[in-house]
Parts: C-alpha cells; structure tokens; sequence
C-alpha cells in the first residue's frame, strides 16, 4: 500500500530568529499526522488541541502498518518525527524532494513543495498560515481547523507532485535515474537512523578546544597586525575586506573601479548568468594597462584631524540653540578621526599579477586560492603573512563553524544530531548542517574530532574510509590501463606526486587529484605535475575529453549509476576544451564515489548491523568515512561489518545498477575512545563473518 504523509510540529525559535522543529529538542511536541492512503485521506492530531482525535495513535500506526511505500516531501523530517513520537515504519521509501533534485540533473532550484508544484502547475501550497508562521506562533496555537486544512492541502499537493514525477521517470530519456531515486531512498533510512542516534559530544574537551583555538587566532591576529602596520603604517586593513588585501599585496589600486570592471569585462552576463569572459591579451600588454589604469599604494602616518578634533563628527547647533540629534561626518577624515599623510615608501608586498585572471572587481584577486596559490610560490616575510592569513581565516571559521556549531546544537546531555541533508550539492553527495560536519577538513589532525567519544561506558569510535577513492572511480569511469596497473601494484601515487612538485607525501595529497577536477593553475612545478599526470593516465585525460563532447553535445552528461548531470550553457572554447570544464570532470568523479559509492557502503553496514543485532550505533559519515559508536565487547564484530559492508560494494553496484566495477577498493579501519586518537585495524578476509 503506497501512502503519503505529512506532520506538523511545534518550532523553536534559533539565535538568527529562525524556526528549528528538530524531533530532538525537549520543547518540540508533534501536533498533527495526515496520511492519504488506499482509505482515502485521513488527519490526526496528536497533540493538546481543541480538536483531539481519540484512537488517533492507534490509527495511524494501523496504516503505517499495512505502508509498503511511505512517500512525503523533505520525508526525513517526518519520518524522523514519527519514529521518535514512538510509531513504527520498516517499509520502502520516497520522497518528492529527493526525486525533484534528482530530475533537475544538478540544476539549482528551489525545492520547496510550494515551489515543485508551482513549476509542475499541480496546485498550490496554503498559505493562511504564513501570518501566523511569521509572527513566531507555533502549529499548536494555530486554529486547529486552520491547521487541518493546511496539513489536507499539503498530503494532496505531496500526491500530485509524486505522480507528475512518476510520469517523468517512465519517459525514455529519465528511465535511468530511477535507479538513483530508489538508493537515495534507502539511504534516507539510513541517514533517518544516524541523525536520530546523533553524536556523543564531550563538552569539557569541546571547551578545551575552544580555549585553543581562541589563543591561535589571537597569536596570529597579533602577528599579523604587526606585518600589516610595517607594510602599511598607520593605514588600517580590514583582512576580510577583498579590496584592503589587495592594496597589501599588490600594493596598487584602481583609479576608477567602474571603468576597471570594464576594461577587464569583470562581473556576470545577465543573459547566460554566466561570468563574462575575460579578454584576451599578451603578458606586456596587461602590465601595461594595469600602469596605466591603477596608482600606487603608501605608506602612511596619521594625525588627529583638526577640523572635527579625532571626533569623525562636525558638531552642528540649529538656529534655536539646540544640537542636531545626528552630527554629519567629518569631510576632512571621513568620519575616522584621523588624517593620512602618504610616505615616500611604498606599501605593502608589491606582488605583481600576472594575467587578467589575476583581477577582480576592486583591483586583484586575494581569495583562499589566490592566496594558497601565493604561498606556495613566496617565500620570507610574504609567505609568513600569507600562511598566517591562510590559518587565520581556517581558524576562524573552525570557531564559528564547529565550535559554536557545537555549542549550540549540543543538548545538556552532550548529545549532538547533525542533520544530513541528500539533495543541497550539484554533484549528489551528503551536506549537512548544525553543525556542517561535511566541511571539516581531510585527514586526521583535525583537533574538533577528538570530542567525540562513544556514549557507552568504555564504548569506542569506529572509522572506516575508502583508500583513493575518487582516483579508482575516475580510473574505472575512464577503463584507464595505467591506473589499473597502477593500484594492481599498490602504487604510491601520492609519492609520485611529491617528486615531481618537490614537497612532501602530506603536502602532496592536496594536488594528486587535482588533475582529476581538471586542476591547472598554480606554481611551475604544480603545473609540471598536473602536466605529467594526464601524460601518465592518457585513459583518464581521453575520458575526459569525452566528458566535454558529451556536455558540448549533450548538454548533460551521464555516469555509469544513470545519475546525470545538466550542463545547457555547455561550449566549445577557442583553446579545445569547454565552458564549464572543472565542474564537467569533477561532477562525475564526486558524484559516483561519494555519491552513490559510499551510500551503497552505508546501506550495506546498516543492514549487517540489523542483522546481527548489535547494539553499537551508526553516527556519522564524511567525504568517504563512514563512523559508527561501538558499544564495549563488540569491537570485534563490527570491524568485520565495516569491512564487509564496504567491500560488498562491488557486489552492490551489480546489485543495484548492473555495474562490473573491475577496479578493487580498498579501505582503512580505525578504531579509538575519541574520533581523533585511533588505530587501525587489521581485517583479513577470514576473519570477515
């Protein structure tokens, strides 16, 4: 029996005066199930109301019972409020969110309900409540007649837009990803259950953390500001002002910033929504307009400013005596108090760019990969600036991102349920947010991780990750011979990589795959790498050429699970290769590894766990890792799980898509009391169960 359904749910309000209807938070009750099944459709309110249905639990569970398919839009959320509320589900699921993400081949578009049904024109989303939504009031405080008709209305939208997407799915050209929608879906059970698990936080060693940190960022705040008032004098930079960086860097600005945009065609075509296209000009020719269109940055002391006294203010008297409620700034200063006097001595580092790609809107680029890219080609008190830079901003972000992340997300209990979501990337693979753990850096020196620790008294933390993974997906999507012999003979590739760029094996593990993304830029021996590698795996650099055919072609291009992704502005290039080109190579690779492999690999451990009935818990997955809370006494049982879920990968992708994956996948398993101090394990075959 196929049946669609919707909740609703009382909301806190957040910090940033958002709703938050977490199933976690103790305040939050569920107010009302809707179901539309085979006996028509029913509404249930579970909660205090004027308009209590008695029996209504018992009911719902009833047609949850005779549910084969269970379908809702964004139906994690409601399904995870159904399960928590004490109800039962073991059955397929769908969820229109999902299968309108998976339509849209990569597309960004609004996935609301509202805004599915209003690009398919199957009706419209009830809106009576906004007003109430707006003002903070909550589903129980809403008439409940009020809120029935807006639950009724939402099941039968959720219906329309099910079937429309079931139409699109039987038509020739989108058969294929329906293999796609039927993983994601398993997946989403998978997920329901590690959200609901959640993470065990150790809030003392988060606070440990945190102090830290707060002292790097400080340290190198000071060291910074210290290079920044030698380069500049009294001149004050914001760093996170782009156009401030620039002048410290570049030590030039632009003369006129309008005509600086136009001369280098900067900003996004309004028609394509595309990034104009730079123009094309020799190395002389772009110094010499850059002399030509920009000044020199110095020096500077300053001075109170006499004319406002270091106030920034001119104080004005009306005719009748009395002070202007707001004083005008101060035309001499600005409004900063002072007055800067340029010194003969220029400021900054005086880099020089190279090529229009150098430029930005408000003079020259100075993003994250600007200044990696700077880094790796300075040396003294440049590169001792930029790698402070680099680590500050990294910090900071760890701080607001993860720690305050944490803390706020974190219950009394230490219990912590970061909320995975399937359908927010281009490419396929998991985000999530409160916190983002997907955006945590690779590796594992990561200091954030070492708070989490296993809920279980003398439990552990068990980590699985697949071995180069994207490398064997891109080598197996490519048939590349090379790559083949290459993890055949247990090749280094990463060692490769530092010989050629001359740094070491960790360094080099930022630019292995690089080429895979369709990596070029950075210093000449990056560059000889990057060269050197699509000489050495020719099937991968003919791969992606085709790539590039299929998309200039196509405009979509297809990966061996039927997952496609839309390119409609795809072109020729005039030097051979295609607009779009980095996202062309790359979708293709992330998206079949982390994608649709390591969800494979989840969904196999899940059911190996159910199987065996263990008591350790699913808690997370990252990039290519996969983390589970083991429970004291069953390490051993569920390294064996972790192994055999992952490498009956290759059995799944025949399982699931018809796909001979003839390239082996390999895999590391660790295994600590934290996230961040871990050992490997050593399965052998025999050992598996």
């Amino acid at each position: 029996m196929i049946t669609i359904v919707d909740v609703e749910t009382t909301f806190q309000k957040n910090k940033n005066n958002g709703f938050d209807p977490s199933p976690f938070h103790a305040n939050n009750k569920l107010v009302s199930v809707g179901l539309d099944s085979k006996y028509g459709l029913e509404y249930y309110f579970t909660h205090h109301s004027e308009k209590v249905s008695r029996g209504g639990v018992a009911r719902i569970q009833e047609v949850l019972d005779e549910t084969t398919l269970l379908i809702g839009h964004n139906l994690k959320f409601d399904l995870m409020w159904l399960l928590e509320s004490g109800f039962k589900y073991t059955g397929k699921v769908y969820d229109t969110m999902i299968g309108e993400y998976i339509l849209n081949r990569g597309i960004r578009k609004s996935l609301t309900l509202q805004m599915c049904c209003q690009r398919r024109k199957i009706g419209m989303k009830d809106d009576r409540i906004k007003d109430f939504m707006d003002r903070g009031v909550s589903f129980d405080n809403i008439p409940a007649d009020l809120v029935e008709e807006y639950g009724r209305n939402d099941v039968a939208i959720t219906r329309r837009l099910f079937d429309s997407q079931m139409a699109d799915f039987r038509l020739p050209a989108n058969k294929d990803l329906i293999k796609t929608a039927k993983t994601m879906g398993e997946f989403l059970v998978v997920l329901s259950d590690m959200e609901r698990n959640g993470i065990y936080v150790d809030l003392n060693v988060l606070e440990k953390v945190n102090a830290e940190y707060k002292a790097e960022k400080e340290y190198l705040s000071q060291k910074i500001n210290k290079i920044v008032y030698n380069k500049m004098g009294d001149t004050e930079i914001t760093l996170s002002s782009p156009e401030q960086l620039s002048w410290l860097i570049y030590s030039r600005k632009p003369v006129d910033k309008k005509e600086w945009s136009k001369i280098f065609n900067i900003g996004v075509d309004k028609a394509t929504g595309k990034n104009k296209r730079r123009p094309q000009m020799s190395r002389i020719q772009f110094r010499k307009i850059v002399q030509a269109n920009t000044v020199p940055v110095y020096k500077t002391t300053a001075s109170k400013c006499t004319d406002c006294n270091g106030k920034g203010v001119i104080k004005k008297i009306k005719k009748d005596g009395t002070p202007f409620k707001k004083y005008p700034k101060c035309t001499e200063c600005k409004g900063s108090g002072f007055v800067y006097h340029n010194m003969a001595k220029l400021a900054g580092f005086n880099q020089i760019p190279k090529s229009v790609y150098d430029v930005s809107e408000s003079g020259f680029r100075s993003d994250k990969i600007t200044l990696n890219k700077l880094a790796a080609e300075s040396e003294g008190e440049l590169k001792d600036f930029l790698d402070s830079i680099v680590r500050y901003n990294a910090v900071d972000t760890y701080l607001s991102t993860f720690i305050d992340g944490m803390k706020e997300h974190t219950d009394d209990h230490g219990m912590l349920h970061p909320k995975f979501m399937q359908a927010v990337t281009a490419t396929g693979r998991l985000s999530s947010r409160d916190p983002n753990f997907q955006n945590q850096p690779r590796g594992t020196t990561f200091p954030i991780r070492q708070v989490v620790k296993s809920r279980f008294k003398n439990g552990k933390i068990l980590e699985i990750d697949f071995a180069q993974l994207e490398f064997r997906t891109a080598v197996f999507m490519a048939q590349d011979k090379q790559g083949m012999e290459d993890i055949k003979n247990n090749v280094d590739v990463h060692k490769y990589t530092a010989d050629i760029i001359g740094v070491s094996r960790q360094d080099a593990k930022a630019h292995t795959f690089k080429p895979l993304y369709g990596g070029v830029s950075g210093t000449e021996n990056e560059k000889k790498y990057y060269s050197k590698f699509l000489e050495k795996y020719k099937g991968i650099k003919e791969w992606h050429e085709h790539l590039q055919n299929e998309a200039i072609r196509f405009k979509r291009i297809k990966i061996p699970t039927g997952r496609e992704y839309s390119f409609p502005y795809a072109e020729r290039m005039p030097w051979g290769g295609s607009s779009y080109g980095t996202q062309i190579k790359n979708y293709p690779v992330q998206g079949f590894a982390t994608a649709d492999i390591v969800p494979l690999a989840c969904i196999n451990i899940y059911k190996l766990m159910k199987e065996n009935k263990v008591k350790s818990l699913l808690v997370n997955t990252v990039h290519d890792s996969i983390v589970a809370d083991v429970y004291p006494g069953e390490e051993n049982i569920m390294c064996k799980i972790f192994k055999q879920g992952t490498s009956g990968v290759i059995d799944s992708l025949k399982e699931y898509y018809d796909i001979d994956f003839n390239v082996p996948l390999d895999t590391e398993t660790k295994i600590g009391y934290n996230w961040l101090d871990m050992k490997e394990v050593i399965i052998t075959w025999q050992q598996q169960i």
